[in-house]
Order: structure tokens, then C-alpha cells, then sequence
């Protein structure tokens, strides 16, 4: 199964232009791995990012350090690195687009390694299922950004957390804590994992069990909770040493008078030391974390978020819930709802307590993290380390409805078979995805945008249907960086009133989405508002390019075509 997944990446990725984020991820992270200067694109940490960087060693793009060394900015190192490598940049990206679906054929390993160890061959095999044909994975794993790589070491961290609970060894707490290193190099979320690990030992704690290995370390819930501290602190000091191995211990231990935060959070803790304590931490590493708090708590700088037709600057606490229920084939709900009440319902022959508070503790707390305490209603990515999770826990529900009636099995038969179907007929287009219960893709724009629907992965599209119609120029609305001559298309900017002519227009501009435009021979960037596209919004399209790209043809006539 992993290698049809690897497949279905590779050929979907060979359709996709540059999106939005990879424009910077992929120039950044060559400019981390060949200079180890963490002031670039420091909001993230910098693992992933170096991952498909590392295709830099094959492809040997050209990259202007010293212009960067001194101005440390992703999106003009983006347009640079375009530039400097115009006649290569698609083949460049799509080297580093196979590492990420390394990573990801890896994360469905590792789904597989632990669902076998809990339900053997058949439940593992089902999970592996779950996870292979989801469209939300499919669309991530073939693209230069941190989310599934991320997903992929957190969910491997907590796999060694479960493994260290089950065993209680050296190894066990030393793997943990250097997994739980790594996921901190992956990305900020991954700092959910400290509060996630500790909760789940004070429920072991608190909770009476006759299970074999807690009476075989613990005397007394007070020797029970020494033990688990002891032990929890030795996995909390190995992350701390491993996060600074990441950077290579570069400023490492600067005094806090140094830091400069802008998140309430650093504040209130910095206020609390005196000036020259030693941070044991590397600098970029904090004051990329300082940002993202500071963006969590107040949202993205200028990011108008979408929901439903409505604009918003702070976002909704049910954004990633809706996004979950319309970005997922039905299959899945029908399966999360039968997981839960086999779960909940079959008390004696269910996993064990641990298995239990390490699956689903982590599940259900990114979920609230994201709803209730960020400002971040940016895409379904962001919740992409919940999938996995899911994807585990289901592997109990098949093992379990193999010993059901008849009638159960042939119910569960007919959803896998849509769910293989779904991923089959929507091939290539996966990050457009949307159910059919919301609408389908086409109606996605109803419900989100953005990395949701339309990330700027439509240029291959849209020049295939200009030779299709023998069209030599349009008047061109892209959301996207990427200069659209590189994928062969001539183009005019499009203008803010249509007149006659042929113009494609990508939905985010449609439904309000502010943005930069790149115009046709320069080098210049152009904003336009939430309005800009308004007198496009009443026309017909002739025609609809993989759901994000909307043609209007008013060469014959202007108005409703």
C-alpha cells in the first residue's frame, strides 16, 4: 500500500505548479542547511524545512547567501531563488517534493508498526488503509511544506512516549526524550506535547489499575509519582538538549536581557528572571517561538481569514471542526462515530489504560488547542497530526466489527470501498478536495479557501486548457508567488473592471481574499484588496480549472455569459 501511496504523491505533485508556502519553504530551508543561519524563516524550527533542502546536494541550484545574510526575508529570497534558477525550478521543487513523500510513506509505516503491535496484521492494515487514500494526506505528502513532516515526529514521539509507559527502561526514557527533541525541531505546535505527556502520567497516577506494569514499579501512588517525575524530567532534559543540538548550540545560553518578546507569555516568564539568566535554549529557537505566540494569540498580521462566506481577522472557534466534517470522505465520520462507541462501549476487551490516554488525550487536545486557544484559522493542515491518531484508533474498531454480523462487515466493505473510490476519481486534485455531503469540490469556496482549496497548484491546469482552446494570452488573477511564464503561460495582469476579453481568476480573489499579484514582465508585486475582483463575482465562467481557477470568456459580449 505504501508504495501506491508513493505513486499517487508522485504523479499528483507532477501536476501541481509551486504553491504559496512552498515558494519560500524549499529556498529557506537550502539557505538553513548551507549556513546553519537560523534568522531565516525562523518561525518555524528548522528539521523539516532542511529535509528537502537536502535535494539541493542533486539538483546544486544557484542561491545568493550574502544578499540574504543581510536581509534575512523568505519571500524576497523566494522571488530571488525563482529567478536565479527560472530554466530549473520545476525540476528543483519536484526533487524535494520526493523527500517529503519519503516522510510521508514513512508516518504510514510508522501508523502500521504501532497499530500491528496493538491489534496485529489486519487492524494495522486497515489503519494503513485509513491513512493511504485520505485525501488530506495525499494532498500534503507531495508538497514542500512542515505539516506532514511535523505529523510525522509528533506522532512518532508519542509512539516512544507509549513505548517508554509500557516499559519504564533506560532506553525507553532516553528514546522519548530525543524524539520529543526532534518534534520540537519539527514545529511549535509540538510544544503541546510537554502538557499532553505530563496529563497523561498524572491519569496513571491518579487512576487505580492492576495492569502488570504499574504494579510492577510502584509500591504506593507517592513512590508512583516520584518515579514518573524522576523520569518525565530526564525526558524533558534530553528534548532541551536535543532542541539545541538542532541548532547546533548557536546562542545558546544568552542572558534574557537579550530577548526582545512581543507574546504576553515570554513576557509574564521573562519578568519572573533576572537579566542575565542563561536561556537554555538557542536564540532563533525562542524568538521563533516568541512570534508564533504572538501570532497565536492575535492572529496572522494582515491574514483575513474565511469561513462560510464571512471575513474575519480573529477567526472561529469551530473553524477547524467545520473544516474536518467538509474536508473528510463521509467514510471517515462513519468510522470516527463507530471507533468512539466501540472504544467507550467494550470496556473489557479494549486496549489497555495506557493505549487509551495516548491516543486519544492527544487527539482531542490539538483539536481544542486550535479552537479555543489560537487565532490561526488558516487551513485543515494545521490540525494534520490529529489524522494519524485517528487513523490508529480505527484499527481497533476493524478488528472488532470482523466478529460482528454479517450485515456490519458488508456495511463496512461497501465505505471502504467508497473511500478507495473517492481517493481513485478526484486524482490529482486532493488539496481542492471536499466532500460531497458540503457540495463537492466544485462548492468548496462555500465553505473555506486558501490551502483549503486553492493554494496556487492550478497553472499546469490552466496552460493545459489554454493549448486545449488554442489560447496564446489572458488576462490572469493568480493566487499564488510563482511567476505563471514558468509553466508557459503568457499573461496580462488582470484589471480590476472586465472588459472584453478571456480571464482566469483564482477563487480566493473571487470570494475576497487579499493578496499580492506579480505583473507580466517585472518584477513587481501588486496588492489587491478584498474588493478588487468584485465586478467578476456576478459573471458566468465558460469554465472551472481543478476548482480553483475560473475562466471568463467575454471576448463576444460583457455581462452574464
Amino acid at each position: 500500500m505504501l508504495l501506491i501511496f508513493a505513486l499517487i504523491c508522485f504523479f499528483s505533485q507532477a501536476s501541481q505548479s509551486v504553491t504559496a508556502d512552498e515558494f519560500h519553504h524549499l529556498p529557506s530551508g537550502i539557505y538553513n542547511l548551507i549556513t546553519f543561519d537560523w534568522r531565516m524563516n525562523n518561525e518555524s524550527p528548522p528539521l523539516i524545512k532542511c529535509l528537502p533542502a537536502l535535494s539541493s546536494l542533486i539538483t546544486n541550484p544557484e542561491i545568493d547567501i550574502n544578499s540574504y545574510y543581510k536581509l534575512p526575508n523568505t519571500w524576497t529570497m523566494g522571488y530571488s531563488f525563482m529567478y536565479l534558477n527560472k530554466d530549473r525550478y520545476r525540476s528543483i521543487f519536484q526533487y524535494g517534493r520526493c523527500i517529503i513523500i519519503i516522510v510521508g510513506c514513512l508516518l504510514g509505516w510508522l501508523i502500521y508498526l504501532w497499530a500491528k503491535e496493538l491489534y496485529g496484521y489486519k487492524g494495522a492494515l486497515f489503519s494503513l488503509f485509513l491513512y493511504v487514500f485520505n485525501p488530506n494526506i495525499l494532498a500534503h505528502s507531495s508538497l514542500i511544506t512542515i505539516d506532514i513532516g511535523a505529523s510525522c515526529i509528533i506522532f512518532l514521539s508519542i509512539y516512544c512516549f507509549w513505548k517508554y509507559l509500557n516499559n519504564r527502561n533506560r532506553n525507553a526514557i532516553m528514546i522519548a526524550g530525543v524524539t520529543l527533541g526532534l518534534a520540537q525541531l519539527a514545529k511549535f505546535t509540538a510544544l503541546l506535547l510537554y502538557p499532553i505527556f505530563f496529563i497523561i502520567i498524572i491519569s496513571l497516577i491518579l487512576t487505580h489499575s492492576n495492569n502488570r506494569e504499574d504494579v510492577k514499579h510502584i509500591d504506593s501512588k507517592m513512590n508512583k509519582a516520584i518515579n514518573y517525575f524522576k523520569e518525565f524530567c530526564i525526558i524533558f532534559l534530553i528534548s532541551i538538549v536535543i532542541i539545541n543540538a538542532g541548532y547546533l548550540f548557536y546562542d545558546s545560553f544568552k542572558p534574557i536581557s537579550e530577548y526582545h518578546f512581543t507574546s504576553n507569555i515570554l513576557k509574564t516568564i521573562s519578568s519572573f528572571l533576572w537579566n542575565g539568566f542563561p536561556v537554555p535554549l538557542p536564540y532563533e529557537y525562542l524568538n521563533g517561538l516568541d512570534t508564533q505566540m504572538t501570532i497565536s494569540a492575535g492572529g496572522i498580521p494582515f491574514y483575513v481569514s474565511y469561513l462560510m462566506g464571512e471575513h474575519s481577522l480573529k477567526g472561529w472557534w469551530y473553524y477547524y471542526i467545520i473544516a474536518f466534517f467538509v474536508k473528510n470522505p463521509e467514510t471517515v465520520f462513519i468510522i470516527l462515530l463507530l471507533t468512539v462507541a466501540v472504544w467507550t462501549g467494550n470496556k473489557k476487551e479494549r486496549p489497555d489504560r495506557i493505549t487509551t490516554l495516548c491516543i486519544w488525550i492527544p487527539m482531542i487536545s490539538y483539536f481544542i488547542y486550535f479552537s479555543f486557544f489560537t487565532h490561526i484559522p488558516i487551513g485543515i493542515r494545521y490540525i494534520l497530526p490529529v489524522f494519524p491518531l485517528f487513523f490508529l484508533a480505527a484499527g481497533y474498531l476493524f478488528n472488532e466489527l470482523l466478529l460482528a454480523q454479517k450485515s456490519i462487515k458488508i456495511i463496512l466493505a461497501i465505505a471502504a470501498l467508497l473511500y478507495l473510490f473517492t481517493a481513485a476519481a478526484i486524482f490529482p486534485q486532493y488539496l481542492s478536495y471536499f466532500n460531497t455531503v458540503s457540495g463537492g469540490s466544485q462548492n468548496g469556496s462555500r465553505w473555506l479557501i486558501d490551502s483549503n482549496l486553492d493554494w496556487g497548484q492550478s497553472l499546469p491546469a490552466l496552460k493545459k486548457y489554454m493549448d486545449n482552446h488554442h489560447i496564446d494570452k489572458i488576462n490572469l488573477g493568480y493566487f499564488g508567488r510563482v511567476d505563471p511564464t514558468i509553466y508557459g503561460i503568457n499573461y496580462s495582469l488582470a484589471e480590476k473592471e472586465p472588459s472584453e476579453g478571456l480571464y482566469a481568476i483564482s477563487i480566493n480573489f473571487l470570494v475576497g481574499r487579499p493578496y499580492y499579484l506579480l505583473k507580466e514582465n517585472t518584477r513587481e508585486l501588486f496588492y489587491i484588496d478584498m474588493n478588487y475582483f468584485n465586478n467578476y463575482r456576478t459573471l458566468k465562467p465558460s469554465a472551472i480549472i481543478d476548482n480553483t481557477i475560473y475562466i471568463f470568456d467575454l471576448r463576444k459580449r460583457y455581462g452574464n455569459v
